[in-house]
């Protein structure tokens, strides 16, 4: 996958669009955040946290570690809405003839020996997709599959109706999950732990709060649900909230920022549990990740008004109810269900369904 693929894709049809250029990205970037579902924040935070926008922010991340692109899906011509986002959108309609969004990340796996692509899409409304636009999806889908050779394609945070429509899916992993949201307003009113400090939690505990650090990969991997690839974490690790043993500094309560900006990866090991570390560690990370937010989102409108529209998003398995609990006390309020998934196709299926072979976008 790179901008040539894209390139060639997009002259396949006139409704498919590689969105190119970070002038592009930021017009992109400020309708995900004026749309203001929790999916949008969601791509919008993998655009913020990417190299997508490195001309807006000097100081971005470039690290080799993920090459990121955008799609756009148009029910218009690609050179009307391509040429809309061009000028910015400034005096047009262009996004309300787009049906998705998808941001495709593909990076580096040391652990599978390959490269995997991350799949996240985001429907241009706030209303779930239309029966037609959940069908544009499906064509959208296996005809990225085909062009990543039929490997395995990762979708991340997947609303699952879209995920469950796809007809001939194979999940050979499927978490399903909650997602919850909480807006940066009711954050703020909502409950408060305190400072934290070793006589909050036990007088016996040697504790301290710091991030999660690349020595503590290992730990994180082993135990957390999801089997998170090491380069992956590492990229994660700056914007994390951790609690560890003074006596031989191991990790014993984390919790993570996701590359989409949500919250997850939190837990605690069973010696540390009962004790109230989570609630430390997700109000620092809280209130780490709201004000890193507001100074990336600044520098798209040069408006520090819209920084209050920003929600965080968490995201739990479905039987993970002390989680749900904790989130609960915080403000956080679901939303939707969301699957993250590795996937295969079975073409005969999906031709069958629909009685068509989709060769092309």
């Amino acid at each position: 996958m790179n901008q040539d693929s894209l390139k060639f894709s997009a002259l396949e049809t006139a409704h498919v669009i590689p969105v190119l250029g970070c002038k592009n990205h930021i017009a992109v970037a400020r309708h995900l955040h004026s749309l203001g579902t929790t999916h949008a924040y969601r791509a919008l935070g993998g655009m913020l946290s990417s190299c997508l926008l490195v001309n807006v922010d000097s100081n971005q991340n470039t690290s080799s570690y993920a090459h990121n692109e955008v799609w756009l899906h148009s029910r218009s011509s690609m050179e009307t809405v391509a040429g809309n986002c061009s000028s910015h959108i400034a005096k047009t309609n262009a996004w309300d003839v787009v049906d998705f969004f998808v941001l495709l990340t593909v990076y580096n796996s040391s652990a599978a020996n390959t490269q995997k692509l991350e799949v996240r899409v985001v429907i241009n409304s706030v209303d779930q997709a239309s029966p037609r636009t959940v069908k544009e999806f499906g064509k959208f889908v296996l005809s990225l599959w085909g062009l990543w050779n039929n490997r395995p394609l990762y979708f991340k945070g997947v609303e699952d109706y879209l995920l469950d429509s796809l007809p001939g899916v194979v999940c050979s992993k499927r978490i399903r999950c909650f997602n919850y949201s909480v807006d940066n307003t009711d954050w703020q009113r909502a409950f408060n732990p305190g400072q934290f400090s070793e006589s909050a939690v036990s007088h016996d505990l040697e504790l301290q709060m710091c991030q999660i650090q690349s020595r503590d990969i290992d730990v994180i991997q082993k135990l957390n649900v999801i089997d998170y690839d090491p380069e992956y974490l590492e990229l994660c690790c700056p914007v994390t909230a951790c609690i560890r043993r003074s006596s031989d500094a191991a990790p014993v309560s984390w919790v993570v920022c996701h590359a989409d900006y949500q919250i997850g990866a939190l837990l605690t090991v069973d010696q540390y549990r009962s004790r109230g570390l989570a609630k430390y560690i997700l109000h620092s990370l809280g209130n780490k990740m709201i004000a890193q937010f507001a100074a990336k989102i600044a520098l798209l409108y040069d408006d520090c008004t819209v920084n209050s529209a920003f929600k965080l998003q968490m995201v739990t398995e479905l039987t993970n109810i002390n989680t749900q609990r904790l989130f609960e006390r915080f403000g956080f309020k679901p939303v939707d269900n969301v699957s993250w998934a590795e996937c295969k196709f079975d073409i005969q299926k999906h031709q069958h369904k629909h009685n068509i072979a989709y060769s092309k976008l």
